[in-house]
């Protein structure tokens, strides 16, 4: 994994002016310096070993409280620290690996720290990712696919929805399974927020039903289109070496059906816009392939009759890219945030503890990567 950011700075000389008091129900904007020279205070960072800090007094409930130099918090390690033992998790080091390494540049922390600092980090990403999503602005075209990782050895699915465009992440949540009530309700959630008008996904059944129940437009992935077809068709020219007889009513033959199977796996990659006229003179002469009995095997006629009734039926949705301007007819943004972000991570680990992990980890990761190259870490720290 790649994630190149710009780590927070810690600026002993720069102190933020306190813009409301931290104390719970006071509400105070108005503050006094309680003291001139204020107090030396150790941290842990890369640069620095101690800092001054002041105290202010709250003008409106009279408690004091103390202010830190830009990069500092009342914690023992800097920001610039936290963000990088964050930074090297996200990485691929264990919690373990981490604090082995920083112990080498004499800045020791235990493992347990690491770990609660990729947490924290996480709790923040999700915050801000849910501030933004929550904040409206509309997301015309959005993609959704789900993934599978293990909890404590148990395997546990995460469903996510993330901007076509950009491939940012706009909703996660732990499934089951990939069953049309579980997948529509992070979906919907989503698409009220962001108002969004088409779902781009794979070809499941699942995608068709949400995308039909919530009144989106649907885009299925040409690419997953054009793999299932391929298999698909070596599979089916396989079993048509058994010389299985021809069913009654069906108007083809051998040749026939090895041509047929060539022109499909033409058209998903062409998409001619003949293509649906094609495919219905195509499926009547298969329509008469007659539906298996139970515990028998589909026959190669029969399977040829539901490709081409698969296809049919679902053209408009293959080829929604052809009449909007808006997307390239790809699911790519939300496999690349599944495959970069969740699964290149979670390769080097044993399983999650927890499913709050899950979710931590994975917002953070995801905002983390999409922006990647121009990310400040700073914003965790805010």
């Amino acid at each position: 994994m790649r994630i190149r950011v710009r780590l927070p700075k810690v600026e002993p000389e720069v102190y933020r002016d306190p813009t409301a008091c931290p104390y719970e129900g006071c509400g105070g904007r108005f503050f006094k310096r309680h003291g001139l020279r204020g107090e030396e205070k150790a941290i842990r960072d890369l640069k620095y070993d101690q800092v001054k800090s002041f105290r202010c007094r709250c003008m409106r409930c009279g408690r004091t409280f103390r202010v830190y130099p830009q990069g500092v918090s009342r914690a023992q390690q800097s920001d610039r620290l936290k963000a990088m033992t964050v930074l090297l998790y996200a990485l691929g080091l264990s919690y373990g690996a981490v604090a082995d390494f920083l112990t080498a540049l004499a800045m020791a922390v235990c493992k347990t720290t690491v770990y609660n600092n990729v947490q924290e980090a996480g709790i923040a990403s999700r915050s801000r990712q849910q501030a933004a999503v929550a904040r409206g602005g509309k997301r015309a075209v959005i993609g959704s696919d789900g993934t599978y990782v293990k909890v404590k050895g148990e395997k546990v699915g995460i469903q996510i929805v993330v901007e076509d465009q950009c491939g940012d992440l706009l909703g996660l949540d732990i499934v089951v399974s990939e069953n049309s009530k579980e997948v529509r309700k992070i979906v919907e959630q989503v698409v009220d927020q962001v108002e969004a008008e088409v779902l781009v996904s794979d070809d499941l059944d699942v995608y068709k039903n949400v995308a039909d129940e919530v009144g989106l437009d649907h885009q299925i992935c040409r690419s997953h289109i054009k793999r299932n077809v391929d298999d698909w068709a070596e599979s089916v020219i396989a079993q048509l070496k058994k010389n299985e007889p021809l069913p009654e009513g069906v108007e083809s033959s051998t040749e026939c059906l090895q041509e047929d199977v060539q022109t499909i796996q033409h058209m998903v990659r062409e998409r001619p816009p003949d293509a649906p006229d094609s495919l219905e003179e195509m499926y009547y002469r298969y329509m008469a392939a007659p539906v298996p009995k139970k515990g028998q095997r589909h026959t190669v006629w029969y399977r040829m009759r539901m490709r081409i009734l698969r296809l049919w039926e679902g053209w408009d949705r293959l080829t929604l890219d052809q009449r909007r301007n808006d997307l390239d007819g790809t699911n790519n943004s939300s496999e690349r945030l599944i495959g970069w972000w969740i699964k290149e991570r979670y390769r080097t680990m044993r399983g999650y503890k927890r499913t709050e992990s899950i979710r931590n980890v994975v917002t953070l990761t995801a905002r983390m990567g999409v922006r990647s190259g121009h990310y400040d870490m700073s914003e965790l720290y805010a």
